[in-house]
This record gives C-alpha cells, sequence and structure tokens, in this order.
C-alpha cells in the first residue's frame, strides 16, 4: 500500500474570521512597527540633512578647510554667531527627524488597533528618541543632553501628531468604528 503525506490529504484549514489579524494586535506590537517606520524613514533623510549640513560648513569656511582650521575660526566667532551656526547645521537633521516620526506616527494612527493612537505613536516616537540618543551617546555633555532633550522632543511630538492624523483618516474611511 502507498503512503501519502498527511499534508496533501487533509483538509483544508478552516477560514479565518472576518475580522483582520490587525485587530487582535496589542498596542506595543504597533509601538515597535512604528519605531521601525520612523527609522526606516529617517535613514534616507539624515543621510541629505547629513550632505545639507556638510555643504552649508563648506561654504562658511571652505571645502578644503581642515578640523584646526575650522576650530580656530569657531573660537574667533562670537556665542552668537557660533549658536546661529550650529542651529543651521542641525536645523536638516531636526527637520528629517520630524518628517519621518510625523510618518511613522501616521502609519500607527492609520492602520493601528486601539482607541489611543496618538499615544501609541507617541510612545513610537520616544522608543525612537531613546535608541538614538543612546546609539549617538558620546558622555555626559551639555551638548549631548541637548542633543537628546531635543531629539525626544521633536520625536514624541510629531509622532504624536501624525498619530492623531492618522486615526482622522481611519475614522473618515469608515474602519474607525470597526477598530475602535
Amino acid at each position: 500500500m502507498r503512503r501519502h503525506l498527511p499534508v496533501l490529504s487533509n483538509d483544508p484549514p478552516p477560514a479565518a474570521p472576518s475580522g483582520d489579524d490587525d485587530e487582535a494586535r496589542p498596542p506595543w506590537h504597533w509601538v515597535g512597527f512604528g519605531t521601525v517606520a520612523i527609522f526606516a524613514g529617517w535613514l534616507p533623510l539624515a543621510y541629505v540633512a547629513g550632505a545639507v549640513s556638510a555643504r552649508v560648513m563648506a561654504s562658511r569656511f571652505g571645502a578644503d578647510a581642515s578640523r584646526d582650521a575650522i576650530d580656530l575660526a569657531l573660537a574667533a566667532m562670537t556665542s552668537g554667531e557660533r549658536a546661529s551656526l550650529m542651529a543651521t547645521v542641525a536645523l536638516p537633521s531636526i527637520l528629517g527627524l520630524a518628517l519621518a516620526a510625523f510618518g511613522g506616527g501616521v502609519i500607527v494612527g492609520r492602520f493601528g488597533s486601539g482607541s489611543r493612537p496618538a499615544r501609541v505613536a507617541a510612545l513610537s516616537g520616544a522608543v525612537t528618541a531613546l535608541v538614538a540618543s543612546a546609539i549617538a551617546w558620546g558622555g555626559l555633555t551639555t551638548a549631548t543632553l541637548v542633543a537628546a532633550v531635543v531629539t525626544f522632543a521633536v520625536a514624541v511630538g510629531f509622532a504624536a501628531w501624525g498619530g492623531r492624523f492618522g486615526a482622522s483618516r481611519r475614522v473618515r474611511s469608515g474602519e474607525g468604528a470597526a477598530s475602535g
């Protein structure tokens, strides 16, 4: 007698219930999805921001300026000029993070489950900020603390805003009543 594989002779599995699998996902899953979405959006934006910041520095100090020449020029600046230059150099990175956090928040708000999508999106921004700050940590200095606080504020604020925006899109499309 010939034997058959049991997989081929079994009946097909019963059909899934009419609800989505996404509805069963707990909110912490969406925090992870949002964090990954923010990092995925932030990576190319950070590359562009780095190129813009390098151009700003090259236009200010010259393309072939050495580190010592830049340090001397920075020392010769007033504190206001130095702060203005540093803000100009940091602005593209901050805008990239804001855009990525907003986009990640929209994804969580639009497709996530639960009744508080802005809160889950904000938690995604907080996790992103904590991971990014831990990776970039260079010791306890004023600059690293300011960078961590700004990163946290931008990521959490824009992710929460994106979560609210995404949730409003979910409600308008008629999915809000079904998924919460």
